[in-house]
């Protein structure tokens, strides 16, 4: 799942089967969200409503907005209009994707995907990958202000009844 409403505005406009440049990230302000030339064949579009049947999203209706599936050099993007989360194989498969025939599927999420991909998953098998970006389990990548020190997880210091005040 990428978030671009102007990618998926550029992808309606051009309609299935086009190949068109896109720039992912147009309008995006975050210091994580870098633009990004590609060039994009459109594979499917939708108008993003479906009926979940795994995880967090079974039995709910789930609307992505306006939704296109384009291809960059392999790689297939489902690239959303309403912002949120891939919780679920059925992101992929409700817009033409079998999540089967995948050798990798990446999803931007800190653990809620997991209830929606462990029919197809081991544990074992999922790889977590720290990125910079707004959620991080990794406390010390973030620039913090205003903070008391020393604090912990933070500072390497010997904790003890002394200086726990």
């Amino acid at each position: 799942m990428f978030y671009d409403p102007a990618a998926v505005d550029a992808a309606f406009i051009s309609g299935e089967g086009a190949t068109i440049k896109l720039i992912l990230n147009s309008n995006e302000t975050s210091p994580f969200s870098d633009e990004l030339d590609v060039e994009a064949r459109i594979e499917k579009l939708s108008q993003g409503e479906f009926i979940g049947e795994h995880g967090m999203v079974a039995g709910k209706t789930v609307d992505t907005g306006r939704t296109a599936v384009v291809n960059v050099n392999g790689i297939q993007i489902v690239i959303i209009s309403k912002r949120q989360q891939c919780l679920s194989v059925d992101f992929l498969s409700a817009f033409g994707i079998d999540p089967n025939n995948c050798r990798v599927i990446v999803v931007k999420s800190r653990g809620h995907f997991r209830a929606g991909f462990k029919h197809m998953f081991e544990p074992s098998h999922i790889n977590e990958v720290d990125v910079p970006g707004l959620t991080s389990p990794n406390l010390s990548t973030f620039e913090w202000k205003y903070l008391p020190r020393p604090v912990f997880p933070l500072d390497e210091v010997t904790w003890s009844i002394d200086n726990a005040e």
